[in-house]
């Protein structure tokens, strides 16, 4: 495909910045308030860490979000590749949930934009995938290694 036209549209892009930043908080806030309540410290500064990683890719989607006057902004997850994670995530009652079935399916949506992205139309879209997705690998990796063995 080339470069100068695209699968997705501008509308559809906002919906997909917008529910990946509203996810990624989310992320944020459960996996940080199990912080306090894990008890080896080698789990407490992962969790930390990777808490403060779902927020920071937070900030890079609101850095990128379309400003598109005619709609409301969102803050919700209403792309349909992301809603399976948010019920994933719903659903977790441990750490473990979050590396087992809520990463997956974030890196599963995430490697279907990253190949729907075009350079020139989506390039930006394109940078915050490629950082966002070396963190999740790097994150579920390391929260495997460490809840595989508890």
């Amino acid at each position: 495909m080339s470069g100068t036209t695209t699968q997705v549209s501008i509308l559809e892009w906002a919906d997909r910045i917008e529910s990946a930043r509203a996810l990624e908080l989310q992320l944020a806030s459960v996996v940080g308030a199990w912080v306090p309540r894990i008890a080896p410290t080698g789990a407490k500064l992962l969790l930390a860490r990777h808490a403060r990683h779902f927020a920071w890719h937070a900030e890079l989607w609101d850095g990128i979000v379309p400003v598109l006057h005619d709609r409301p902004e969102g803050s919700a997850v209403v792309d349909e590749s992301l809603t399976g994670a948010q019920v994933a995530l719903g659903a977790a009652a441990e750490p473990k949930a979050v590396y087992d079935d809520v990463l997956p399916l974030v890196v599963a949506a995430y490697r279907q934009w990253s190949s729907e992205a075009t350079p020139i139309a989506e390039r930006p879209v394109m940078r915050v995938l490629d950082l966002v997705l070396r963190d999740l690998d790097f994150d579920a990796q390391e929260g495997h290694e460490l809840f595989a063995r508890s």
